[in-house]
């Protein structure tokens, strides 16, 4: 029991990092609504980690021992099936994770709107074959170097105090973080708004460098020019998910039923770098 904690304990700091490394470059090479080209800290917490890809790949790893009931768990009918298992449930983690979000803090963190066959804009079939190429790069090449590699690592002399250094500041920054959730969840509940999370970012990063102010890469959420109520009474539509959506959708609606209008292309065109 005190061998899979310690390897749980590196493979969610593990998948917090690699996470993070992910996001930083896909979110810059592949920007959301309200995102530019810019090396922007992915997640809402200052540190490099991301805590729901931890939590992924720490059920990847209590999965990639499951035995299904009548197969050897070396067998390609186990393997296919817990592969199956494994993708299902990443995507239930993730509508999950985007409804808590959506309900508790009134935030959207990504939108999948556009993307076809999408549930609530939370799920969609091309992330859940994202979610089924990265379970299967784990389970068929990752999962085995990784049991030898912990099986020496967590006897280390120096292992434990890594982890206690991680960890620690790990949940200084998660706490710190609550208390600007909280900030923001007040404040949209109060406009009664959902704040779509890409463009809340986008919004704030345009203001800071509209005054000149001070980067901070590691204080994401961070407004020093601003009170954060003034930010949202000023700047709310930018960011506002209802708002958001139609204002594409009419871009849209321009682009299908003017394509062959100049004039109206260069408006539309206009309108688009507005919103993304």
């Amino acid at each position: 029991m005190l061998k899979l904690l310690d390897s749980l304990a590196f493979i969610f700091a593990f998948g917090c990092v690699g996470g993070w490394i992910i996001e930083f470059f896909y979110r810059h090479f592949v920007p959301s609504i309200g995102q530019t080209k810019k090396w922007v800290n992915p997640g809402f917490l200052s540190g490099p980690w991301l805590p729901l890809y931890g939590t992924g790949l720490s059920i990847l790893y209590v999965m990639s021992f499951i035995e299904l009931p009548g197969m050897k768990i070396d067998s390609w009918g186990n393997k296919i099936l817990v592969l199956l298992i494994m993708v299902v449930v990443m995507t239930i983690i993730e509508l999950i994770t985007g409804y808590i979000f959506i309900i508790r803090l009134n935030m959207r963190l990504w939108d999948y709107s556009d993307n076809k066959y999408n549930f609530h804009g939370l799920i969609c079939p091309l992330y859940t074959f994202f979610w089924g190429i990265i379970c299967a790069i784990y389970y068929f090449i990752v999962h085995k170097p990784m049991l030898k590699f912990l099986d020496t690592l967590i006897y280390l002399p120096g292992y434990h105090i890594g982890v206690i250094i991680f960890y620690t500041l790990f949940i200084l920054d998660f706490l710190r973080a609550i208390k600007i959730l909280r900030l923001l969840k007040h404040l949209a509940k109060e406009f009664n708004i959902v704040v779509l999370f890409t463009a809340f970012r986008g919004k704030l990063n345009e203001v800071r460098n509209a005054s000149k102010e001070e980067s901070h890469f590691f204080r994401p959420l961070e407004l020093k020019s601003l009170p954060m109520r003034t930010f949202f009474v000023k700047y709310k539509d930018a960011f506002t998910f209802s708002k958001l959506r139609d204002r594409l959708s009419q871009i849209k609606d321009r682009h299908n039923g003017n394509e062959d209008d100049p004039k109206l292309q260069t408006a539309d065109v206009h309108d688009d770098s507005e919103v993304i």
